[in-house]
């Protein structure tokens, strides 16, 4: 089956591809999973002018470090400013005006610090009911359409500083400044649109008073009054029975995963060598020991994305014990395959970010139905892992244990199933319902696609061959 899709779930050829690029120009860069609102809406411009105009003030040092990395490093220096100037062609170009599309004038170094530096001390917020859940992503919108800009945000050195810088937004993100949203009823992130989408009643929250939550991260990270009710484990004491390890909706599944695959710009294949890899050494020697690469040649993938309104813990899929302890590998935030993405969150590049993104890496042995190996990967700015301390190698773990979580991070969920030479997985909910490999994908600010996915629910059975 061939590879290619489009939004809607259809099956394409190359040829069919590019007729539908022809007659339609958003084709494939509006996939809209909720973190930000379409490209032209006027909160998104309101957010903009919020940023750009704000009056310069003295960087953070994160900010300062990513400042003294551009003025040591000429390349990196020439990509920005390159940047810079194709942003200001897109801007002039016909087809921008024709469209409607607006993203934010980034002229120059200090327009980018600037923003950085702002957007430090502020949490996801509403503008003019509109969700800018990444701002961070936003802003760079400017430029990370650009051939420079995408070239940039591959570089080492630049994802080094922005891991810092976006380190720091984090530990904000903790404090109880960043609870701005939940101070006011009715408002924001208690607004009853907000609270809809996230179903505010079945929550823990810290306090039963305003503001519920004492920080963004403690609202993000949130607990189920009653685990058991909302969320179910499917057959809890059998492998048989495969279950989703988080909240989200279905991107796509593969059988068959090839050990090495080459990315070309409308046929992104998953390759079992760079989605298991590290660039730090003692990450990849660990890899190597467990011949991870070996173990999953062959098997299933199964990708699920998620908004930003779900559940953001993941629970244990299987019963069975910890292979090693689990990593989390650095890699890119901003970089994107297809191009341009205009508030698309990069939703449209999944397959490519499960080998080059910032992601954690876990791989859980079982008795009888072979190895699983679960993925969580981060998006743009929403990218911190935390695995839960009791997942250390060789831990004994039951189905539905808490594996970890992200702290403002995570778009996105990978897990990785062993191929069986007795058995065949088929991916299947608790109706019996078929998956589709390619399942309609999400076009508007709702971002659920066509197949939600609830942790602890049954998404495939194992069938005896």
């Amino acid at each position: 089956m061939s590879d290619n899709f489009d939004p809607r779930g259809f099956k394409l050829t190359i040829e069919e591809i590019h007729n539908e690029m022809e007659v339609n120009p958003h084709y494939p860069y509006n996939l809209q999973s909720g973190w930000l609102p379409e490209s032209g809406h006027p909160g998104l411009r309101k957010f903009f002018t919020m940023i750009l105009e704000k009056a310069p003030k003295d960087y953070a040092p994160c900010i300062k470090a990513l400042d003294e990395m551009f003025e040591k490093s000429p390349v990196l220096n020439f990509l920005l400013e390159s940047a810079c100037k194709e942003n200001l062609n897109i801007l002039a170009s016909t087809k921008m005006s024709h469209e409607k599309v607006h993203i934010p004038r980034i002229k120059d170094k200090e327009t980018l610090l600037n923003g950085f530096n702002h957007i430090l001390t502020h949490a996801p917020a509403f503008v003019d009911d509109a969700l800018v859940g990444l701002p961070f992503s936003a802003f760079v919108v400017g430029i990370d359409p650009s051939l420079s800009g995408s070239e940039l945000f591959r570089m080492p050195e630049f994802n080094k500083r922005m891991s810092d810088i976006l380190n720091v937004w984090n530990e904000f993100l903790d404090t109880e400044a960043s609870n701005v949203g939940f101070r006011v009823e009715g408002k924001q992130w208690l607004s009853p649109a907000a609270k809809k989408q996230y179903d505010f009643p079945v929550w823990k929250k810290d306090s039963e008073e305003l503001p519920y939550w004492k920080s963004w991260n403690s609202f993000f990270t949130r607990q189920f009054k009653n685990r058991d009710v909302s969320r179910p484990i499917a057959d809890p004491d059998s492998n048989k029975t495969v279950i989703c390890p988080n909240d989200g909706s279905l991107f796509r599944w593969r059988p068959k995963i090839a050990r090495e695959q080459v990315f070309w710009y409308k046929d992104m294949s998953y390759s079992l060598s760079d989605i298991l890899s590290s660039p730090i050494e003692e990450q990849q020697e660990a890899i190597e020991k467990h011949r991870l690469v070996d173990i999953f040649e062959g098997g299933y993938i199964f990708q699920t994305y998620l908004n930003p309104y779900n559940f953001h813990r993941w629970w244990v899929p299987v019963n069975g014990k910890v292979m090693f302890d689990p990593v989390t590998i650095p890699g890119c935030f901003f970089n994107k395959l297809v191009l341009p993405d205009y508030a698309g969150a990069t939703t449209a590049s999944l397959p490519y970010l499960a080998q080059v993104n910032a992601r954690g890496l876990i791989v859980f042995k079982t008795e009888d139905y072979g190895h699983v190996c679960c993925i969580p990967l981060g998006m743009s700015e929403v990218s911190s892992v935390a695995f839960d301390a009791d997942m250390k190698e060789g831990a004994t773990v039951k189905k539905g244990q808490e594996m970890g979580t992200f702290n403002y991070g995570g778009s996105s969920f990978v897990i990785i199933y062993e191929k069986l030479k007795d058995k065949k997985l088929e991916f299947v909910n608790a109706e019996g319902k078929k998956y589709d490999m390619n399942p309609p994908l999400p076009s508007g600010s709702s971002g659920t696609g066509g197949e939600v996915t609830l942790i602890g629910s049954q998404i495939g059975v194992w069938r005896d061959l």
